[in-house]
């Protein structure tokens, strides 16, 4: 019976899978040289992958560890002898060298934010600008540092007199202090400004939302101050 079992056309048909896998072998034999070639470019693909994520590694690696040797020739108590000019002086050596023999590193990145950092404690208002806007235009938006680095601007540009370009940094640093304590800071710095651009209401509305974030208990009597003095 038909139903009970395969009947004899059925049995003289060729298994599928074998039929499939017969075509595959002959396609890859009649095509051996492609094969061959395109196996030839994935394997140089794979290795020139790992030879550049070998590369970036010892690169990243040699900028970091001369970012370090920066970073604490200033940093660390008593390394400078209490001589922070030298040890300033020190630091910007080493930044610009790392900056100079590895550009593409992101230790070079940072090292622009911690030269704006030095420039402006040391009174070069403008080159620490000019390091703080390098930074911004090789950093990521979303990077921690972006924040501060417009926090700094903010006061080089109030060191200038150059009000609009301050409150136009402090606000750019706000967008990133949500919820942090640098949120009031940056209010009251924002308020600050509107003071010395005469915009007395303006600079009350931001005293207020700075007292409404303040958690530090200085800050808050500081902006209680300002409010009261500005009524």
């Amino acid at each position: 019976m038909a139903a009970a079992g395969l009947t004899k056309k059925e049995l003289k048909q060729p298994d599928e899978f074998h039929t499939i896998g017969w075509k595959v072998m002959q396609y890859i034999s009649e095509n051996r040289k492609k094969f061959y070639i395109a196996g030839a470019v994935v394997l140089v693909i794979v290795i020139l992958s790992g030879g550049w994520y070998l590369y970036r590694s010892n690169y990243e690696r040699a900028a970091e560890d001369i970012y370090s040797s920066a970073y604490n020739s200033y940093s660390l108590p008593g390394d400078n002898g209490g001589d922070m000019k030298a040890a300033y002086a020190k630091a910007i050596e080493i930044y610009t060298d790392l900056v100079k023999k590895y550009p593409a590193s992101n230790a070079a990145t940072r090292s622009f934010y911690n030269m704006g950092n030095i420039h402006f404690n040391t009174g070069e208002t403008e080159k620490s600008i000019e390091a703080y806007k390098t930074f911004l235009k090789k950093s990521h938006k979303n990077n921690v540092l972006t924040t501060l680095a417009y926090y700094g601007l903010g006061y080089c540009y109030e060191e200038k007199e150059d009000y609009d370009n301050a409150l136009k940094s402090f606000e750019n640093s706000l967008k990133g202090t949500n919820g942090t304590r640098f949120e009031s800071i940056n209010y009251a710095n924002i308020a600050r400004i509107y003071e010395k651009m005469n915009k007395q209401e303006a600079a009350l509305d931001s005293y207020r939302k700075a007292l409404e974030k303040a958690e530090d208990p200085l800050l808050e009597m500081m902006v209680k101050n300002r409010i009261t003095a500005l009524n």
